[in-house]
């Protein structure tokens, strides 16, 4: 369901724990309300399947498979 009185069209997000549940949601909701989605989790098999939701809606995304406790992954 998109949010009329929420347009993030030509907007980025970057969410952590995309790969499930409440992480999932919200690039969910992001991605109804246009905006890209960068999706960041240490799963990445799972960040492809929700890659793929989003690209069903005609979103874009991006997959970070990353490990946000290791500095090296956040750099």
């Amino acid at each position: 369901m998109q949010n009329p009185d929420l347009d993030l069209s030509g907007r980025r997000a970057i969410v952590t724990g995309a790969s499930r549940g409440i992480g999932e949601a919200t690039a969910l909701r992001l991605a109804r309300n246009g905006a890209r989605v960068a999706l960041v989790s240490r799963k990445p098999d799972s960040l492809e399947k929700v890659a793929a939701k989003l690209k069903s809606l005609g979103a874009d995304s991006l997959v970070v498979p990353a490990n946000m406790s290791r500095a090296e992954d956040v750099e």
